[in-house]
């Protein structure tokens, strides 16, 4: 039997996030891989026949319907079945947010093996990312948006521990909050928001700002807010007007008086400052 495959390699390089290629093969007998490590994060569908998969000392015996899943720099063996070799789709991804998303979720070295029907879309969705490539035109953006719905397929089905009765530290409660007024303080946020958000009680949420940040959480927020005004303050393309609305403040006479009274200038002549 002839060893069969093909494949891409994706020319769109993407440092946080790339998926850098994948392909089919159908092996000859006995065709092996390794034992060595592999530079990227890899999984590889099994579409038919059998094979052999070794990852942190242990053997697994492969059919169709099983996805097998590589970490980079850990020691593997491939090798197909002398009278039934597999075939498989694969996909590598790469950047500096994998290892981040990975962590997330409960695949490893030491627990590399999943089933189809335990991931049905994330099984198709590497074989569509393989057979996208035969396609002409633009295909990262493809490849990404796949390679995110199994990522979410994972974290869903597989996640590294339940999230489920978890209490949260004052840490992680503290990165909440702040994640969320990041992604809201141009709004009308207020306190009550910011406790609604995090289901917790009013008290406990100063004593943990008063905590991490030596104030409360109405001031952080002005804060925040007068930090991101001041920096689009020193564009000459945004009026004080705009930028007073554009970080959440109801009127230029309270972001004037709040910028004032942290700064001590006007926003105008901050603005002033930075463009002579």
């Amino acid at each position: 039997m002839k060893y069969y495959r093909w494949g891409f390699n994706n020319q769109d390089y993407n440092a946080q996030f790339y998926v850098s290629s994948g392909g089919f093969e159908k092996p000859h007998p006995c065709h092996s891989y390794g034992p060595m490590g592999r530079s990227g994060y890899m999984l590889h569908c099994v579409t038919g026949g059998h094979g052999i998969f070794k990852s942190n000392g242990k053997v697994y015996h492969l059919k169709k319907g099983d996805i097998f899943y590589i970490q980079p720099h850990k020691t593997t063996y491939m090798e197909a079945d002398a009278v039934d070799p597999w075939t498989f789709y694969w996909v590598r991804f790469i950047g500096n947010l994998v290892p981040q998303y990975m962590k997330r979720i409960n695949l490893s070295y030491q627990n590399p093996i999943i089933r189809q029907e335990d991931l049905p879309t994330g099984f198709q969705d590497v074989v569509d990312i393989v057979e996208y490539s035969q396609q002409t035109g633009p295909r990262d953006f493809y490849y990404q948006s796949k390679m995110f719905s199994i990522l979410h397929a994972l974290q869903l089905h597989f996640p590294k521990e339940s999230t489920k009765n978890k209490v949260l530290q004052t840490t992680d409660i503290y990165d909440r909050a702040l994640r969320y007024i990041a992604n809201n303080y141009e709004e009308q946020i207020s306190v009550h928001d910011l406790v609604d958000y995090l289901n917790i009680d009013r008290s406990y949420l100063f004593r943990i700002f008063k905590k991490h940040s030596q104030t409360n959480p109405q001031e952080f927020i002005t804060n925040y807010r007068l930090a991101k005004a001041s920096e689009l303050l020193k564009s000459k393309n945004n009026t004080v007007e705009y930028v007073a609305l554009s970080c959440g403040f109801l009127s230029y006479q309270s972001f004037f008086r709040f910028f004032k009274k942290k700064y001590g200038i006007s926003p105008t002549q901050y603005k002033k400052k930075y463009l002579k």
